[in-house]
């Protein structure tokens, strides 16, 4: 991704450890909208895409499955992947439950979503919160 269009203006997650533990500054002075995913063991979200946000996800956990565009990753805790428009993106969960934070650039709205496949019988439809 070329720093014109990298919505993190060139930043990038920075580890700070502390005595009692460590802080991941994710993102700092910036616009976006921000949320704690969790995946429950044996569930999956739907293949689906965005028109105009920018995604950031933050895995806290292991035991993640990530597909992007066709690709199949195993994220561990603290792994990043940002998402541009257009890249069709699913995360499931098979032995364990996991959670991840994620990063929305550009402006949040239902009507960005497109679901390409889902396992609950929701392609095709809007996104609903």
């Amino acid at each position: 991704m070329s720093q014109k269009q990298n919505p993190r203006k060139g930043t990038k997650t920075v580890k700070s450890v502390r005595p009692w533990g460590d802080i991941h500054l994710l993102v700092r002075n910036q616009e976006c909208s921000v949320d704690v995913t969790h995946i429950k063991p044996g569930e999956r979200s739907s293949l689906h895409s965005h028109e105009v946000r920018y995604e950031l996800f933050h895995f806290l956990d292991d035991g993640a499955y990530l597909e992007i565009d066709g690709e199949l990753y195993r994220p561990k805790a603290h792994d990043e992947f940002m998402l541009e428009p257009g890249m069709k993106h699913r995360f499931w969960a098979i032995e364990d439950d996991f959670k991840m934070i994620v990063v929305c650039f550009g402006e949040w709205t239902e009507e960005d979503q497109v679901r390409h496949e889902d396992d609950y019988g929701r392609e095709g439809t809007k996104l609903t919160i």
